[in-house]
């Protein structure tokens, strides 16, 4: 009886492996053993991350994966025991365990042990800093002339040293990491899928494997799992597990490890808000947020434009929330003093510390920097604080270290308002050390041409081990924090990737023009490959388009200027559709697309380097649609855009109610926006107004910009990273006088209509009504011109306008503010600068909400119209309440008397709001003189904003006013 119940318990799972595992195969003796649901001791290895570690006190890994893979595809249960690799297999040689994880074959252990095939190889690699890369690495013959690290009494030191290389040793890999990173070795030596792991979770995206070179066999070490002897049946069912897994499957598990930091894969189109998120968002509109101009690349300004890490991650919660900005772009100090003010509702980098809790909520972070000590002095390096001695250490102005350094070394720390000031500092002498995080400082160090800072070392404080950078907003805004962490979690592992890479890795260039020459590696390459064959899109003038097979437009001049810089030799292949490009560098028959926009989708196939030309989106209508603040006012209409468009998927995402229509062309999308079938398109500015002239359609207009642009780059199949590199120096190599000089060739271009000589022909009998008739559309054609123009014109104001007070825009302020400075400054004119402040406009918002205070904002502006209203006056808003007014021409006296009569004109005013009377006061700051040569623009709007803040600290609802530094 007992028999035939084990068989019969046999049969039963049998039938279960059938019909869960099919292709796990066991003899009968391991099945009935594996019927008894045994529990097998397994020891793990807790400190080799990325394969087993444990994390808030739970195992995790690749390894672990392996292993539960192995589980679910037998039944059989794991009992893990983790410790030291000396622990566990003492352990597993004295019997206390039955299995091991991550053991190697050796004859020495045969006679105790059974082994698996090896699931695993882990490769010793040679791996390098991308910035500063090395010449090819084929051999250790290679690594000669270069400092090489590798970690302390490693098992294949004695190789390395026989090949004679100069060795640095480090007591642990992140401190090996951090040697590379910093500078102190060129390369260093040790597993890759470890070292990849590490490096991207310190942020040191830019490193990379330099080569896989032979090491008299320690190269390739093999994973296996272990059993003992006396327990074939447990080994049975582990190798058969085991070799039940696919190898898609395993190379799956080792990329969620290796590439992602152990996050899947996921994607985001289940992201969904709840209806109270959407709810909030709605009612709270616009959000002011606060932008770092010079963090660069983490977020930056450049030509007007912000730009880098912190910018791309906020663009993607836009895109994934619906949320609407408005940036204020300013320095530190005074982005942290408007957040503590809660004058700006976000803030994009900032670390979380206790003592900003008061006047901040914090959303996860998104990415942690290193900070580093940047020195002249190569002698010097810095593993504790005390290090510093008595040397003077810069650092910025209000970073969350500062007090923290002060107490240490008081009079010894200077702080500056300004990055490329603290480094230029550092330059001249005036400070002996900087300190910034690494990506920022390196960023400095080459804008400045510093070539002989180094890297000291690692600025590590109690409770402060590193930057986190997070977005942070005011306490009245707490319920945007769960919103932002959502959209945070929901972007994936490959869109997170795709942003790192393109601001950390080395891709990430100055765009300076500076020639970069090809390494010998890169030219033998580019010999062996033959010319690059190059996909493009073939119909999108001015931008780029085939005709008669040859390339034509401002891709192709730029491209035919990199390949002369670099002696290239390229060859077009022909595609009919921007989409059929797209699937032919996929299939792997083109190497390169000139122009192309960085999208997580594209990047699984794709490399990108750092845009080289931006163009903006904009929707167009017939001539008779009104101009609209944003495509929600086309919601439920249909839109075209050209199959396969960068920015489709956004904006699907964006603008659910947007019905998106996919033509071929742009072309095509014009003739049905023409004939009606369409009631908008979106295409980028400068290849519909060139189609438009070509078609000689002068009934469509642009009627909004789209708030996403266009940033173009050169991408390579990801599986050349060699022509990656190449690519990278060519768009490196373009100078600003490569740029105006291609883009100003084809701004200047005309496309003038054709006449249909047939159809005079045709109709030459009745001559003189065709002739009428050719009047009346003469006189038709130039009234829609004149409407175009007008359009045109409008559109243009629009970007220097402010939607919501109708007054001048920030970009506006930039554009005129200097100009009629450096007018008076020519003319020994007077200038008046001021500006102009809503006092207590924070209560207004938290307690009768955004859309009061909007209309607060609205009657100021109505009243500074009112009262500026010369040719000679200027008003903008440039953030928030904050408004500037700036002018010439008038006396000292005037001007105080014009701006007191507009401050009382303000207090006394009365607004009825939904039933409730809201009143109002507003300060003003105000700097007024002739500027002299040494005066500049910035300081004297400097001036005014510390006289604002003056008028604010002695009760506000008053004017402050100073004479310029020079009077």
């Amino acid at each position: 009886m007992r028999n035939f119940l084990r068989h019969l318990g046999a049969l039963f799972l049998i039938l279960y492996c059938a019909s869960t595992a099919a292709e796990v195969t066991l003899d009968p003796a391991a099945q009935i053993w594996l019927s008894g649901k045994p529990v097998v001791r397994i020891g793990i290895i807790a400190d080799n991350a990325p394969y087993s570690t444990v994390h808030a006190g739970r195992l995790e890994g690749f390894s672990i994966d392996v292993l539960e893979e192995i589980s679910g595809r037998t039944g059989l249960r794991f009992d893990y025991k983790a410790g030291s690799w000396p622990e566990i297999y003492a352990a597993f040689v004295r019997g206390e365990i039955d299995a091991i994880d991550e053991i190697s074959l050796r004859e020495d252990r045969k006679p105790f042990t059974l082994f698996t095939e090896p699931y695993h190889h882990r490769q010793t690699v040679v791996m390098q800093d991308m910035n500063r890369r090395l010449p090819p690495i084929t051999s250790l013959e290679d690594l000669k002339p270069h400092r090489v690290g590798i970690v302390k009494n490693i098992f294949y030191k004695s190789t390395l040293e026989r090949h004679g290389l100069q060795l640095s040793e480090y007591d642990a890999l992140p401190n090996l990491i951090r040697a590379l990173a910093f500078g102190w070795v060129d390369a260093i030596v040790g597993p890759e899928v470890t070292l990849a792991y590490l490096a991207r979770g310190e942020g040191f995206n830019q490193i990379g494997v330099a080569g896989r070179v032979a090491m008299d066999g320690f190269e390739l070490e093999d994973f296996r799992i272990g059993v003992r002897r006396e327990k074939p049946e447990a080994h049975q069912v582990i190798a058969a597990g085991l070799a039940a897994i696919p190898p898609a499957r395993m190379q799956e598990m080792l990329a969620v490890w290796q590439e992602f930091g152990g996050r899947r894969n996921r994607e985001t189109q289940h992201f969904q808000l709840s209806r109270e998120q959407t709810d909030y968002l709605r009612r709270l509109g616009p959000v002011r947020v606060g932008i770092m101009r010079d963090y660069a690349p983490f977020s930056f300004a450049d030509g007007g434009k912000t730009q880098g890490l912190a910018i791309d991650i906020l663009e993607r919660i836009q895109d994934l929330t619906g949320l609407t900005v408005t940036p204020v772009v300013d320095r530190w100090p005074v982005l942290i003093e408007l957040l503590r003010r809660g004058e700006i509702d976000v803030l994009t980098n900032i670390s979380r510390q206790p003592d900003r809790l008061a006047f901040t909520r914090f959303t996860d972070p998104y990415h942690v920097i290193p900070n580093v000590a940047f020195t002249r002095d190569h002698s010097f390096r810095l593993t504790d604080p005390p290090d510093f001695g008595q040397r003077k250490i810069g650092i910025g102005e209000g970073i969350f270290y500062e007090k923290a350094l002060r107490e240490r070394f008081g009079k010894q720390v200077v702080t500056y308002g300004a990055q490329d000031a603290m480094f230029r500092a550092l330059a001249d002498g005036s400070v002996d050390v900087v300190i910034a995080s690494l990506h920022n400082g390196n960023h400095w160090v080459r804008e400045l041409g510093l070539a002989n800072v180094t890297i000291a070392g690692e600025l590590i404080l109690p409770d402060f081990s590193g930057e986190d950078l997070r977005f942070g907003m005011r306490p009245g805004l707490a319920p945007l924090v769960g919103i932002f962490d959502s959209a945070l979690a929901a972007i994936t592992p490959t869109e997170r990737r795709s942003i790192e890479n393109r601001w950390l890795g080395a891709s990430y260039r100055d765009n300076s023009g500076a020639p970069q020459a090809l390494s010998e590696g890169e030219k033998l390459w580019l010999r062996q490959h033959g010319p690059l064959k190059v996909c493009t899109d073939p119909d999108w003038m001015p931008i780029e388009a085939l005709d008669g097979g040859r390339h034509a437009g401002i891709a192709a001049d730029y491209l035919e200027r990199m390949s002369q810089q670099f002696d290239l030799a390229y060859e077009i292949v022909p595609t009919n559709t921007w989409l059929a490009s797209l699937q032919a560098v996929q299939a792997r028959r083109c190497d390169l697309l000139t122009m192309a926009v960085q999208t997580p989708q594209q990047s699984i196939h794709l490399n990108f380097t750092a845009p080289y030309y931006t163009t903006p989106n904009v929707l167009l209508a017939r001539i008779e649609t009104p101009f609209v603040e944003g495509l929600d006012a086309f919601a439920g209409r249909q839109v075209g855009i050209v199959r396969g468009h960068a920015i489709a998927d956004q904006l699907r995402s964006r603008y659910p109610q947007l019905e998106l229509v996919e033509v071929d062309n742009e072309k095509e999308g014009l003739r049905e926006l023409q004939r009606g079938r369409l009631e908008g398109y979106i295409g980028t500015l400068s290849t519909v107004n060139y189609h438009l002239r070509e078609l000689g359609f002068a009934d469509i207009k642009v009627v909004s910009r789209i708030p996403v642009d266009s940033k173009l780059s050169l991408a390579t199949r990801n599986d050349l990273p060699e022509l990656f590199s190449i690519a990278e120096k060519m768009v490196a190599s373009l100078s600003d006088a490569d740029r105006q000089r291609i883009e100003s060739r084809w701004q200047t271009i005309r496309i003038e209509p054709g006449i249909d000589t047939a159809l005079l022909w045709r109709w030459g009998s009745i001559i003189f009504v065709a002739l009428a008739l050719l009047i009346l559309w003469n006189r038709k054609l130039g009234s829609l011109n004149r409407q175009l123009a007008e359009a045109n014109q409008k559109l243009a104001q629009l970007n220097i306008t402010d939607p919501l007070t109708g007054i001048g825009n920030r970009q506006f302020f930039e554009q005129e503010f200097a100009r009629e400075f450096s007018r008076c400054q020519r003319n020994a004119q007077t200038f008046t600068t001021a500006m102009i402040d809503i006092d207590h406009f924070k209560k207004i918002n938290d307690s009768l909400g955004h859309a009061a205070g909007d209309h607060c904002l609205v009657e100021l502006a109505r009243c500074l119209q009112q009262h500026l209203r010369r040719q000679t006056d200027n008003i903008a808003r440039i953030g928030g309440e904050e408004f500037v007014a700036f002018m010439s021409g008038d006396t000292r006296e005037e001007v105080l008397a014009h701006f007191e009569a507009l401050r009382s004109d303000i207090s006394a005013l009365q607004i009825t709001w939904e039933g409730q009377l809201i009143t109002f006061t507003i300060s003003i700051g105000l700097v007024h003189g002739i500027p002299e040569q040494p005066d500049n623009p910035a300081a004297w709007l400097r001036q005014a904003d510390q006289a604002l803040y003056r008028a604010k600290a002695a009760g506000r609802n008053r004017l402050d006013a100073e004479p310029p530094a020079n009077a």
